[in-house]
């Protein structure tokens, strides 16, 4: 796995994107942001992203607007919840895309930006989460259908799609223009990318794909953690006795089990060996994270949920033979992994800290039942509903 990443991926790293999307791109010349670029397009302005999420220590100015909407996120829900009574999270998967949808923004903004969160703002932020959601929805519903005989046909399952992605690229426009009018008066990623020259138009394509990259991501990987927490108080115990350090590991451990993005792929840029096998130029390769993931052979034990044996330092994990750490790369690795992976750290450790610190998490009747199915993102069969109590 780390030879495919760090060895034969090239200067210019070429990934598979969906069939929808790439159908779409051609048929309405919508131009999109890092996700879809290639050659020196992406690494020109690839290096710009790498400088200010990655390299010049993003954690002081993403602290704070993170924080921020996690805070208050949290805080409604409290006021949902009786002291005595659970409170049932119906609509678990649907807040979390939500939560995910204002944490971007919030980092686009800023913690000092002066764009007023007017009503009508709030209106259009609700909209976009909502599409967003729904392009994930809708692009599922195409996994593995003849796309272009569906777009052809103008089949239902694609006018949803198309749909979806026509309102969410509006709503995305309206909103980062009006960051874009307050750019001076913010300290976020818009006014980093403007401070850069990057044109306008560049940064509503690369700002509108970083909300809309993060929101089955994040969303999906904290609805799991969340599951996940449910079914093992000892690991819950663990995180309040640490006060919040151990969360890392948890989430480290989530993403092993249930990889939101279960298959990292590359096109090869020119002949290549991978182990004994000679293969050609633009041959595609894909790789399942969550096979290797949950092979013994990687990590003993593979199955089960024990966070302690991403720390070195527990002797726990001296009873855990194996460990291979590049056998599980939720984040990818190399020149093209995910630019947000140190904002969605930061996001998921924050969120699942305040979570445990305020409420004790219980699984639903259905939990036991809930299994893993992938369409392109690795998602729980049903509804994953979770009963909530106030305390910690």
């Amino acid at each position: 796995m780390k030879s495919l990443f760090l060895r034969v991926e090239g200067k210019y790293p070429i990934h598979i994107l969906p069939e929808p999307w790439v159908l779409y791109e051609k048929l309405y010349g919508s131009k999109r942001g890092l996700f879809f670029m290639d050659g020196e397009e992406w690494l020109t302005n690839r290096r710009i992203m790498n400088k200010h999420l990655l390299l010049d220590d993003p954690d002081k100015w993403l602290e704070e607007p993170l924080k921020m909407t996690i805070t208050s996120f949290i805080n409604e829900l409290n006021n949902k919840i009786d002291s005595k009574t659970a409170h049932i999270t119906p609509n678990l998967e649907s807040d979390l895309y939500k939560l995910s949808t204002n944490a971007v923004i919030a980092v686009l903004m800023g913690s000092s930006s002066k764009v007023q969160k007017s009503m009508h703002f709030n209106e259009l932020l609700c909209k976009f989460s909502d599409t967003v959601k729904g392009i994930f929805e809708t692009t599922t519903a195409l996994f593995g259908l003849p796309v272009n005989i569906c777009q052809k046909l103008n089949l239902l399952v694609w006018k949803d799609f198309k749909e979806c992605v026509d309102e969410s690229l509006i709503l995305a426009h309206k909103l980062i223009n009006e960051m874009l009018d307050h750019r001076n008066q913010s300290d976020g990623l818009i006014k980093k990318l403007s401070d850069e020259n990057i044109t306008d138009e560049n940064i509503i394509r690369i700002a509108a794909d970083f909300v809309m990259a993060a929101g089955d991501t994040t969303s999906y990987t904290t609805l799991w953690t969340m599951h996940l927490l449910s079914t093992h108080r000892e690991v819950t115990d663990e995180i309040l006795h640490t006060n919040g350090t151990y969360v890392k590991n948890v989430i480290r451990e989530s993403m092993r089990l249930y990889p939101v993005a279960p298959f990292l792929t590359r096109i090869l840029p020119k002949d290549s060996f991978i182990g004994p096998y000679k293969l050609q130029q633009g041959v595609p390769l894909i790789a399942s994270i969550y096979t290797s993931g949950r092979d013994e052979k990687y990590f003993s034990r593979a199955n089960e949920f024990f966070p302690y044996r991403w720390d070195r330092n527990d002797g726990r994990r001296s009873s855990l033979a194996n460990h291979e750490p590049f056998a599980s790369l939720p984040f990818v690795m190399g020149a093209r992994s995910c630019i947000g992976k140190k904002k969605g750290m930061m996001q998921m450790t924050e969120f699942i800290k305040q979570v445990v610190h305020n409420f004790h998490i219980h699984p639903s009747e259905e939990s036991n039942k809930v299994k893993a199915v992938t369409s392109g993102v690795l998602v729980p069969d049903r509804p994953l509903k979770l009963a909530l109590f106030q305390g910690k």
